[in-house]
């Protein structure tokens, strides 16, 4: 079920009022940020002073009257039956003012993207988006061999992890990692507290292949992995598999015209971008 985006807006916006939350709703915000960005002509126009929602009427100015605006589209009517019938298909109560944030089949997408995409909510293959057409099919992780021990006086200690015998040696800027062809960028030494006040230690290497150009953050005890790690993404279908890297940018057959970005990825999902709309999506492994 395709619904047009108009009266989506407006019936999100009606389920949050009448929620009867005391601060602005999410969908509320996202259905703002989406009207903002309709053509001026295309936008609802705001209530004017002296009608429902305007000076006068007793409600506050502030989130009632941007919100008011959505009551005045002349096929309301037909949104909300539109509303309630998915609700009913799939035995959902319009009237729970926490419905629209559940996520009842488990799949990251609560009742409101689902209802936006047309999905099934109650089936975890059902997505909406990209998720369609897409999943992570495979995760192949390369990790460098070392770990960086502790940076103090602009220098760092970088332990190998396949010798725990060995003394980690120390290095600074413009010197080459033994055992590795990656040369130290730089070294910065970083001190920050955590939310209970507790000191941590959040220094941090700069490394760099000569040869690629590549580069890669060592954050201290902690594993990291190479530019040579990548994911394989594949359609519903099996016709399409391609591999990407973290940072690629890459377009998906099944929707021509449309450019993602990789933001992150990790053994059970990918992170990516529609540059077109700066939507961000999950990818999820089948």
């Amino acid at each position: 079920m395709n619904l047009p985006l108009r009266p989506i807006l407006s019936l999100t916006l009606l389920l949050a009022l009448a929620a009867g939350c005391k601060r602005k709703p999410d969908v509320a915000i996202v259905a703002e940020e989406r009207e903002a960005a309709l053509p001026v002509e295309e936008r609802a126009e705001p209530v004017a002073l002296g009608e429902p929602g305007g000076e006068g009427s007793g409600a506050p100015k502030s989130e009632e009257t941007k919100v008011a605006k959505l009551s005045l589209a002349p096929d309301f009517a037909a949104e909300a039956q539109a509303f309630e019938a998915w609700c009913a298909k799939f035995r959902l109560d319009p009237r729970d003012s926490k419905m629209l944030d559940a996520d009842p089949d488990g799949d990251g997408f609560p009742n409101r993207e689902e209802f936006i995409g047309g999905t099934d909510p109650l089936d975890a293959k059902s997505r909406p988006g990209i998720h369609s057409t897409m999943r992570l099919q495979r995760y192949n992780e390369v990790r460098l061999p070392v770990v960086l021990e502790s940076v103090s006086g602009g220098k760092a200690r970088i332990k190998s992890l396949e010798d725990d015998s060995a003394k980690a040696p120390s290095v600074k800027a413009g010197d080459t990692v033994p055992g590795l062809s990656y040369k130290v960028e730089r070294v910065e030494e970083k001190h920050d507290t955590d939310k209970g006040g507790n000191p941590i230690d959040i220094s941090h290497v700069t490394l760099e292949d000569p040869a690629t150009r590549e580069r890669v953050t060592l954050v201290k005890g902690m594993p990291a992995r190479t530019p040579a790690t990548f994911a394989t993404l594949v359609s519903d279908d099996g016709k399409t598999t391609i591999n990407v890297r973290q940072g690629d940018t890459f377009e998906w057959p099944a929707e021509p015209g449309a450019h993602y970005k990789v933001v992150d990825m990790s053994e059970d999902q990918v992170v990516v971008q529609h540059l077109e709309t700066r939507k961000m999506w999950t990818v999820v492994k089948e």
